[in-house]
């Protein structure tokens, strides 16, 4: 049974950083803010720039959620998820490599940032939790 709340406290927190992601693409996009998925190519360096920073944001609260639902040992859930994040970027940078013409910073970003982001909110799980 422990097997599976582990299961369910990292993919808790995938799903809560994959649907926060998509969902707040999908309101840049409604609002005009960033070009229609279709058009990659008119993205700025500062539309890459958002995507990073509310990713990072939401990779930290995923890190959070997963600490909170892990049955024991939360840094190391986290880290977990980390690696599926990390997992995640490498095959959609592998997918899209090129797609985004000067800004393979991007997908670099997402790759660097997937297990740290997520070790942190795990932290600051344990470090509001006291």
């Amino acid at each position: 049974m422990k097997i599976l709340k582990s299961i369910g406290a990292v993919a808790a927190g995938f799903v809560a950083v994959f649907v926060l992601s998509l969902l707040t693409d999908a309101v840049m996009m409604g609002l005009h803010l960033f070009p229609a998925p279709d058009h990659p190519e008119l993205c700025t360096d500062f539309h890459y720039l958002i995507i990073t920073l509310y990713t990072a944001v939401y990779s930290v609260a995923g890190g959070y959620l997963t600490a909170w639902l892990a049955p024991a040992k939360p840094i190391q859930h986290a880290l977990a998820l980390g690696v599926l994040g990390l997992l995640a970027s490498l095959l959609g940078s592998a997918a899209n490599w090129g797609k985004a013409a000067g800004h393979e910073w991007y997908p670099i970003a997402l790759i660097v940032m997937a297990i740290p982001t997520c070790w942190l909110g795990a932290w600051l799980y344990l470090k509001l939790k006291r």
